[in-house]
């Protein structure tokens, strides 16, 4: 009785523990379904928080571009401002320079005026040497050779070589030829060829639209190439130009590893490949700019005075040392507002012109200024092709150095892999080879996978066997028909099974062919586009002659310029 009660007591309290944890099982689906509906409550938090921080970060960095490009500007208008407030009397001194040979040539001038402008000038600008310059050409217009000499002795002591070349010019520009040549001989006796301002380009221009009659050509060639012999003695000054050359060689390459996805892709070469590449493309460009140069139309034919007189107005409107950093700052500034703020990309721009602001440089540098910095220096077209001429060594060396050598190895074998399967071409002329050593690369690591599992195995085997036990037993011991159904079980037992070992082999052999249309296809786009390359890179290498040929036929002899135009030939030693 004791032992029934128990029992129903038992089932009783189960009842109530089985009701308990149906609810707790309940409310651990409501807590869960909560957790759930708070986690992802806590996502979207998290979501708008990090919208929110990015939009705060881009409005942050506006903020910063909006501020520093009205820092820039506000900048630029401090700078003009200053330049305005302490150098613009000199643009004032320059253009009475230049009006005055003007005036002086359709005598249009009075004596009066000319003195009012030298006394005026000289008030004006006492520390400018070009005022008294100034000072000393009106004086000579007037015949007052007291006045000129001293006028000329303060100006000679404010700036001697400018004063030298501008009485060289205006000399020249006169008809006197002995006097002409003496200030030019005092010009170039104080040159240094490791530190020149960039005035040496105005006897470059004068060198080349045929300003100077031969006697002055000679004297300025001969001290060209003793400058050039003098830095090529000194180290560092060549390697300065190779790389500044290599820099605007390496400006027309551009990168090609988007174009060629396989050899990027499946290649074990693919940085060389695409370095070769990206060099290889660039070799037309680079023909076509060094070309443009020399093709550069020299402009209509103008009077020898007028020649002078440009040069004259080169060299007076050239900037002062004093001024160069105002005009530098005010190019940096210029650079941040045109990048919008972004002042890595501003200086990184700016240093590719940063020569033209440096106040004296050398002969060289002035040289490869010429060519590479003709939109800020201005040089006449000529000087410009000279100047290049001059530069071809160094052309020469940056080409060989670090495009010509990038792309030597026209026999590259490269190594193509594809999941696990690795070979070797050098052209692509292989192809049905690598194409049948890919399938057997295939079928040999598929075999065990496909074959290895037999379609009448062990287990199908071990049911038959036991099927015809059981079966003889049975009918002996019962009726024979009960031993047939069991062994057509088993019949139907071992052909199932059977299908179904035959499925996953027809399976996997489809998938193993699959996978050779696959691998095949990527194979033979890898090929064409190895195939590519090598026609790209014999393009390239028939364009590399031609660069090199063309540079070693550059003579800065053609462009210097006789009175009548035609070409002069000169003994030089910078022939090439």
């Amino acid at each position: 009785m004791a032992s029934n009660e128990a029992l129903v007591l038992s089932a009783a309290n189960l009842e109530i523990i089985e009701k308990n944890l149906g609810s707790l099982a309940n409310n651990v689906g409501t807590v869960n379904a909560n957790v759930e509906h708070v986690d992802s409550k806590v996502n979207k938090v998290t979501n708008s928080v990090k919208t929110i921080e990015d939009e705060i970060k881009n409005f942050m960095v506006e903020i910063r571009g909006t501020t520093i490009v009205s820092n820039a500007k506000q900048s630029i208008t401090m700078d003009q401002d200053e330049i305005n407030k302490q150098y613009g009397h000199y643009d004032s001194v320059r253009r009475k320079v230049n009006g005055i040979f003007q005036a002086a040539d359709i005598n249009s001038v009075r004596k009066s005026t000319i003195e009012n402008i030298s006394e005026q000038v000289i008030i004006d600008t006492p520390n400018y040497w070009l005022a008294p310059a100034l000072v000393a050409i009106c004086a000579w217009f007037n015949n007052n050779k007291d006045l000129a000499n001293r006028a000329l002795k303060e100006a000679m002591t404010r700036d001697d070589e400018k004063t030298s070349l501008l009485f060289c010019l205006i000399h020249l520009r006169a008809g006197r030829r002995d006097t002409s040549l003496r200030w030019l001989r005092r010009y170039l006796d104080m040159q240094d060829p490791t530190k020149m301002e960039n005035k040496i380009i105005t006897i470059l221009d004068a060198i080349t639209n045929g300003t100077f009659d031969i006697e002055a050509r000679t004297m300025c060639l001969d001290k060209i190439n003793k400058w050039m012999t003098e830095l090529e003695s000194q180290p560092g000054y060549r390697d300065t130009q190779v790389d500044r050359w290599t820099t605007f060689l390496n400006s027309f390459v551009k990168n090609e590893e988007e174009s060629f996805f396989y050899i990027k892709n499946y290649t074990n070469q693919h940085d060389q490949v695409i370095k070769i590449l990206d060099v290889t493309k660039s070799e037309k460009n680079i023909l076509d700019e060094l070309r443009n140069i020399i093709k550069e139309d020299n402009g209509p034919k103008i009077s020898r005075e007028a020649e002078i007189d440009k040069i004259i107005n080169m060299l007076v409107f050239n900037y002062e040392n004093d001024e160069l950093e105002l005009r530098k700052d005010i190019a940096k500034n210029k650079l941040i507002v045109e990048e919008n703020g972004n002042v890595t990309k501003a200086l990184e721009r700016f240093k590719e012109t940063e020569f033209a602001y440096l106040k004296s440089i050398d002969f060289y540098s002035q040289l490869s200024n010429v060519v590479l910095e003709n939109k800020f220096i201005k040089p006449t077209v000529n000087t410009r092709k000279m100047a290049m001429a001059l530069s071809k060594n160094f052309i020469l060396e940056a080409y060989n150095k670090n495009i010509n050598n990038n792309v030597q190895n026209e026999n590259l074998n490269i190594e193509i892999h594809i999941g696990t399967w690795n070979n070797n071409t050098i052209d692509g002329s292989n192809e049905k080879e690598l194409v049948a050593d890919l399938y057997k690369h295939i079928d040999t690591e598929t075999e065990t996978e496909i074959y290895g599992k037999r379609l009448f195995d062990t287990k199908m085997m071990l049911i038959t066997i036991i099927a015809v036990i059981l079966a003889v037993i049975i009918s002996i011991s019962m009726k024979p028909i009960v031993g047939l159904v069991v062994i057509a079980g088993a019949i139907i037992c071992d052909a199932y099974m059977f299908f179904v070992n035959y499925s996953e082999r027809d399976s996997k052999i489809k998938k193993r062919e699959a996978r050779k249309t696959n691998e095949r296809a990527i194979l033979l786009n890898t090929i064409a586009e190895i195939v590519d390359f090598k026609f790209l890179y014999r393009d390239g290498k028939k364009y590399q002659n031609e660069i090199i040929g063309f540079i070693n036929s550059l003579d800065y002899r053609n462009y210097v310029k006789l009175e009548n135009n035609s070409r002069n030939i000169m003994v030089g030693d910078r022939n090439g």
